[in-house]
């Protein structure tokens, strides 16, 4: 019986990945019937309601609210690990759409093209900066949630300068955009690619 029970321990599901690829397939779905236009909008709108439907914070300094976002504890480090590298430079290490890609990967098979061509026209009517469908959802939720934000009485703004899809594509700023956002953020061309190696987004609060 003891050994019955180690068996079923061993092969046991710790986080079914049902949910994680049921997502995709869902959002393709949505790109079948609406295009690429439609899975835009409503990946732009599910994750603007998102950031919406969480409470406004306020902060005294800019160190008290980099404390809490390191901690997880502001609303827009709530779904992802971040780190800041300067005082407005922000790391995020793993992706948090990493397990739900993996998982769609070794059970379906290559990662469905629409994911790019959604991203495309992202990055050709909106704005440049997104690898994927998965860069969507957590850069319009970034850029929302710092709407919610006020540090020292002054409204938080967000910007994107680089992001590395769990296969390894990497979206960097604009040239025309990279000077301005590196000085922002306090860190050299050489740092970025430093960041790059090992990490999955770099972004600046201001």
């Amino acid at each position: 019986m003891i050994e019955e029970r180690e068996i079923h321990k061993e092969y046991e599901i710790k986080e079914n990945p049902l949910v994680d690829v049921a997502a995709y397939l869902f959002l393709e779905d949505i790109a079948d019937k609406q295009g690429a236009a439609g899975m835009n909008n409503y990946l732009i709108s599910l994750a603007t309601s998102l950031a919406k439907s969480m409470p406004e914070e306020e902060y005294k300094t800019w160190e008290d609210f980099v404390e809490s976002l390191e901690k997880g504890e502001s609303i827009i480090s709530t779904f992802e690990s971040v780190r800041a590298k300067t005082n407005h430079c922000m790391v995020t290490h793993k992706c948090p759409f990493e397990r739900g890609w993996k998982e769609y990967t070794k059970r379906i098979g290559d990662f469905a093209r629409v994911h790019k061509e959604v991203a495309d026209y992202y990055n050709s009517t909106v704005k440049p900066g997104v690898n994927d469908t998965q860069c969507i959802i957590c850069q319009t939720f970034r850029a929302a949630a710092a709407e919610r934000i006020t540090v020292a009485k002054k409204r938080l703004k967000y910007a994107q300068l680089a992001a590395v899809a769990p296969d390894g594509s990497k979206k960097i700023a604009p040239d025309e955009w990279k000077p301005i956002l590196l000085e922002k953020a306090g860190v050299t061309n050489t740092d970025l690619n430093m960041v790059l190696r090992n990490n999955a987004c770099i972004w600046i609060l201001y």
